[in-house]
């Protein structure tokens, strides 16, 4: 796609759009709502976030990019870690009190890790980002992306999900 400063936002293909504007350009949508987004064009939030729309098209574009594999369904990382591939490092960016609730077996909570201290090893396999419902374990993934991990990708819908799909025998909360 073709983006120009005219060009609205709601056209990219991005998951959880909303969050992805608000934490890339510091610019707040009054319901977080893909429909709040209906009439903004690239201009718009150009001239919200206070910067040029060259800027802004160019950084539309690489989050664009990243978008297209970003996340993983609950069914793609089942039949990984079915496989007990050692390539896939389980991130969850709960808070504690969340992972001490529910987790998948063998993932790692990121407030008790030192990513610094990890972040090359982690260079060599694929990590997957979780939480609750797919939205902060997705602002992670970009991050990690944006840090240099060169294959990371979020499970979409979360841990909620994955316990309405395949393990229902996990506490919702």
């Amino acid at each position: 796609m073709i983006l120009t400063k005219d060009s609205r936002l709601h056209s990219l293909r991005v998951p959880n759009l909303p969050m992805v504007i608000r934490e890339a350009f510091a610019v707040y949508c009054k319901d977080d709502t893909l429909e709040a987004l209906e009439n903004l064009t690239i201009g718009g939030l150009a001239d919200r976030a206070h910067l040029p729309v060259e800027g802004v098209m160019q950084r539309l574009k690489q989050i664009e990019t990243i978008s297209e594999n970003v996340e993983i369904s609950c069914s793609e990382l089942q039949t990984l870690l079915a496989r007990k591939n050692k390539g896939i490092f389980l991130l969850d960016v709960r808070q504690t009190w969340e992972f001490d609730l529910c987790h998948l077996d063998g993932s790692k909570l990121m407030a008790k890790l030192d990513l610094a201290q990890i972040f090359p090893g982690l260079k060599e396999i694929e990590v997957i980002t979780i939480c609750h419902h797919g939205i902060r374990s997705l602002s992670a993934a970009y991050y990690l992306i944006e840090a240099g991990l060169p294959r990371v990708r979020s499970l979409h819908g979360g841990l909620d999900e994955w316990a309405l799909t395949v393990d229902k025998t996990m506490p919702r909360y």
